[in-house]
This record gives C-alpha cells, structure tokens and sequence, in this order.
C-alpha cells in the first residue's frame, strides 16, 4: 500500500492515494486504515490535478456542516468532483448551499420521510420475493445482478412514476456516469444525454397531465413562489435516481460478501432476525460505499492543521471516517453490539441524505430475505468490483451457490 507515505509540505500534509485507482478498489480497507495511521485527519493527493482527502472523523463531521467554506455549489464554471464531472446541472438539493436547500428537501420530504417509508415496506418485500423466486429453484444466482441492482432501481422509478420495465436502461446510463467517467468520459458523456432526454420526456408528459407520483408533486412544487426550471427538474430527478440506484446496491453487495466469510456472524443473524436493525447500523458503518462526496474550498483558511486554499477540491470520505480508530473501538471489525455507532454512511448536516429511511428498509428487507431462504449460500465464482470503485465502492457480480428451495407462495409478479 502507498495511501499513507507521506511528505509534509508547510501546512500541508500531501499523500500518495487516488480514490480511482485499482489500488484502491482492489485494496480499500489497508488503504484506509494507512491513511488513518499517518496521524493526520486529510491530506492532500497531486492526482487528478489535485484535491484534499478528507477521511478522519473529526475532519469529516466538520467540514460537512460548514458549508460556508465547503461549497457544495456545482456549476458549468465551478463543476465538482474529482475529476470534475462532465454534466453542467446540479444535482438537487445537493449541490446547492444556504437555506435554499431546505426549500429544495422539503418538497420530498413527505415521501421520504419515516412513515413514507414505512408505507413502501410492502412493495420492498412483494419485489424482493419476485426476484429470489426467479432464481431460488435453480441453487444459484448473481446476488449484484439478480436481486441487490434490480431492487432499488425498480423502487425508485416506481416511486417517480415511470415505466419500471427500463430499469435496465437507466442502471446502465448511471453506471457509465459513476464508474465510467475517469477512463471511458466519453461514455459517461453518451450516459448524461441519454439521462437528460428522458427525463425531459416525462417533464412533457407531466406539465398540465400530473399523476399521484413523487415526479408529479415534485413538477408542481414551488420555491419561493416559483416552479423549478427544466434543468432543476433534471437535477432533481438525477439525485432521487442515483441515489436509488446505485449506493443501497453496493451497500447490499459489501455485506453480503462479509458474511459469506463470517459465518458465526450470519448463523446468529439467521437464528435471531430481530437483531438485524442493530446489526444494519453497524453494517452502514463498516461497509458503506458512498466515497464521492465532493466540496470546493471557498476561502483560504486553516482546517485541523492544514493549509486549505481557495478553490481547492475535498472529497468527504464518509465510509473512512466509520473506520476511524480514533472514533471507534476495532473499526474494521464488525460487532453488532456497539454501544455507540453515530456513523456518517447517510452524511450529517444540511446535506443528510434524503432517501435513508428507504436505504435501511430496502437493506434489512433484502439481506433478511436472502439469510432467511438462501440461509447456506457461498461464493462461488469471481467476485468483480466495479473497476472505478472511486465513487461507489460496490461490486457488479457477485455469484453464489445455495440448496434450491421452493417459490413463494406470496409472489407477486409485476
């Protein structure tokens, strides 16, 4: 591992590491945890043009609730990311800054709330038991393919209103954005048109037609006494669909590949299902894949030690700040009995993720499903990781053998 040789410049603490790298999909826990031996909570990498990784706790818990010199703001002139990505519209709310964001989340705030969750935990459970049944007599399957990507991209185009049958066409538009955009960007270029063309469809097919759906509600609200422009709208809906549609995956993949090698872990998941809420926590902890948080520095300021500049890029390493031994007791092991877990796999601030109450259903209700009908299934092929990792540290193929067992009877196909 290299993340952690450091040199220190004057105030600067400069660090060999790349969030992009093979060495990091194929290496990510060492990788961290030599970032947190250097003893320093960022430091700043010269890839990429150059960038501050920030990954300790205390860094991380900081900088994400000072927005005054963390800008979350993304425009043509000032794009985010690292490297900056290809798309000229922000993502809604989340890259925008001040009180304006509020207005922007409490337009989903009803949907996304606690009970609006709650509501959806039927449908979560009709379309997980859909997708084992189509596998489960077989004895083996594709988790990632399968069951962990279909998931939530068929909730959160059924929660928007649109057609659930093209999941696989936007799975694959957003993965060529995320796990694309450093070494094919020409991909995640074709990816982005494809997105904004139809999403401009169903903003057509809503305006004067609104139907009982979050898309709907959302093309109807107004901020400050006026509606959302086209590109707003496209902001919007890119968030709610990568959002759904690729971190709650990735969670689900990380974790079921850890209990494939922790068995004494998931035989006591097995036994007793009601410690799978505890045990979620500790999961969000140790295994979330949500890298890609960036910021832009406003101001040059000192920030636990280092020299920051303006305009300089961060990213906000919210799954390295839940491995962080100067916050957690043994962080890279999982113990579902912590007495305390304040974890940031959902962020903390102005910019907490909106849709983690359907995060947690969706994650509880599919690893219980698959502990409870596949309960002895083990890897049996090549485990493969997206090849840029960077972003959303998650894997692609995850195949598995188990004893076939029989349909349920509660299928029910849509």
């Amino acid at each position: 591992m290299s993340a952690a040789r450091s040199a220190v410049a004057p105030g600067r603490h400069e660090i060999e590491f790349d969030h992009h790298s093979p060495e990091f999909r194929d290496h990510c826990p060492e990788v961290i945890a030599e970032l947190h031996a250097s003893g320093c909570p960022l430091g700043y990498s010269k890839q990429h043009g150059g960038y501050w990784a920030i990954y300790g706790y205390s860094a991380v818990y900081d900088a994400v609730q000072n927005w005054e010199l963390f800008s979350s703001a993304h425009s043509q002139e000032t794009p985010k990311g690292v490297p900056p990505t290809a798309s000229p519209d922000p993502l809604i709310p989340i890259d925008v800054d001040g009180p304006l964001v509020q207005d922007f989340r409490r337009v989903v705030l009803g949907w996304m709330s606690p009970t609006g969750a709650k509501g959806r935990e039927p449908r979560i459970r009709e379309i997980v038991t859909e997708l084992i049944d189509n596998f489960i007599e077989t004895g083996h399957a594709d988790l990632c393919q399968d069951l962990f990507t279909p998931l939530p991209a068929r909730l959160i185009l059924e929660i928007l209103g649109w057609d659930v049958d093209r999941w696989p066409e936007w799975i694959e538009w957003f993965h060529a954005i995320v796990h694309d955009r450093t070494e094919f960007p020409e991909k995640a270029e074709a990816a982005i048109v494809n997105i904004h063309a139809n999403v401009m469809k169903e903003i057509e097919a809503r305006r004067g037609h609104p139907s009982n759906d979050l898309f709907s509600e959302i093309l109807q609200a107004r901020i400050n006494g006026k509606p959302f422009t086209d590109a707003e709208l496209i902001g919007y809906a890119n968030l709610l669909l990568v959002g759904g549609m690729d971190t709650s995956a990735g969670l689900m993949g990380n974790v079921a590949l850890y209990l494939d090698q922790d068995l004494e872990l998931r035989q006591r998941l097995i036994d007793d299902p009601s410690l799978m809420p505890r045990a979620t926590e500790e999961f969000l902890r140790h295994d979330s894949p949500a890298y890609g948080l960036y910021r832009t520095v406003t101001r040059d300021e000192v920030f636990h030690g280092q020299q920051l500049r303006k305009g300089d890029r961060a990213i906000l390493m919210f799954p390295a700040a839940g491995l962080d031994p100067s916050r957690f007791d043994r962080p890279t092991e999982v113990n579902i009995d912590r007495t305390s877990n304040r974890h940031m796999a959902f962020g903390l601030g102005p910019h907490r993720c909106l849709g983690s109450h359907d995060a947690r259903l969706i994650f509880e209700v599919s690893v219980g499903e698959v502990l409870r009908r596949l309960p002895d299934y083990r890897v049996s092929g090549e485990v493969l990781r997206f090849k840029d990792a960077g972003d959303v540290y998650g894997l692609c193929s995850l195949p598995v053998t188990f004893t076939p067992g029989p349909r349920s009877t509660a299928a029910a196909p849509r």
